[in-house]
């Protein structure tokens, strides 16, 4: 476990969420790649936010109850966003979560998105080290 990398767990593959998307494209982009928030990227795949369903949420229910508006990711997304990079170790990583950190966080190598990753990533990182330790002192 001390050499598990988050490279090792990340998502790979992610929905492509621009400031251009507009929210509904967003909300179904999420459900289809089971996430409860992606990065928004740039044209040229670079990070320039975080969009989650908190965010989508209350701009869904006025739209909904209302029936207005194209709303834009960009109007919704975070701009400062915490990353991590791919050699993080998940050890440390799981400490910065305990703290109430964000629970999902971009990978990036320089500006580039690689991936994502997750509390429940992190969980099963956790687990199966747990999981093969038992099977060892059986």
């Amino acid at each position: 476990m001390l050499n598990t990398k988050v490279k090792d767990f990340m998502q790979r593959k992610l929905p492509h969420i621009t400031p251009n998307t507009e929210m509904t494209t967003a909300i179904s982009e999420l459900q289809k790649f089971k996430l409860l928030g992606a990065p928004v990227f740039d044209d040229n795949k670079s990070l320039v936010g975080f969009i989650s369903e908190q965010e989508l949420l209350k701009p869904l229910m006025q739209s909904s109850y209302f029936c207005d508006g194209v709303v834009k990711v960009s109007q919704l997304m975070q701009t400062e966003v915490v990353t991590v990079n791919a050699d993080t170790n998940i050890i440390e990583l799981a400490e910065q979560m305990k703290t109430g950190k964000p629970k999902n966080y971009p990978v990036v190598e320089g500006d580039t998105v690689i991936g994502l990753i997750g509390r429940s990533d992190i969980l099963k990182a956790l687990f199966d080290n747990y999981v093969s330790c038992q099977t060892k002192v059986s």
